[in-house]
This record gives structure tokens, C-alpha cells and sequence, in this order.
């Protein structure tokens, strides 16, 4: 499970990355902080990453890789 909890980008949006490209994005509620969550395994993706944009796509957040194993 791949959870990011977010805050202080109300209406932004919230997408993770792996050795496939993108493989899921979500909105984040426009009244607040939000929580997106997505499943993946090491079989599946050999690491994530996630990007948080705020709505006109300007990139605020960015973590670095985590290597699943």
C-alpha cells in the first residue's frame, strides 16, 4: 500500500509513478488536506514516486523514489 497524505494544496492533484510511467492520479478535496492510496507490489513496480500539483499543474511536491523489494 502506498499512501500519501496531503495538505495545503486544496483541489490539487496527486499522482504516483513507477518504472511503468503513471500509474494512478486523484484530486485532492477542495475544503483540505487529503489522503490518496494505491496498491502495487515489488512484482509489479520495482519502485514509486509521487508528484502533488496544485490545479493549474504546477508542481509542489516531489519525493524521491522508493525502491520496493
Amino acid at each position: 500500500m502506498v499512501r500519501a497524505v496531503v495538505s495545503g494544496v486544496p483541489s490539487g492533484t496527486v499522482s504516483f509513478h513507477t518504472d511503468q510511467g503513471t500509474v494512478h492520479r486523484e484530486s485532492l478535496p477542495g475544503d483540505g488536506p487529503g489522503t490518496i492510496e494505491w496498491r502495487t507490489s515489488a512484482e509489479e513496480s520495482a519502485f514509486v514516486r509521487v508528484e502533488v500539483r496544485q490545479p493549474g499543474q504546477q508542481m509542489v511536491a516531489l519525493t524521491n523514489p522508493v525502491i520496493l523489494s
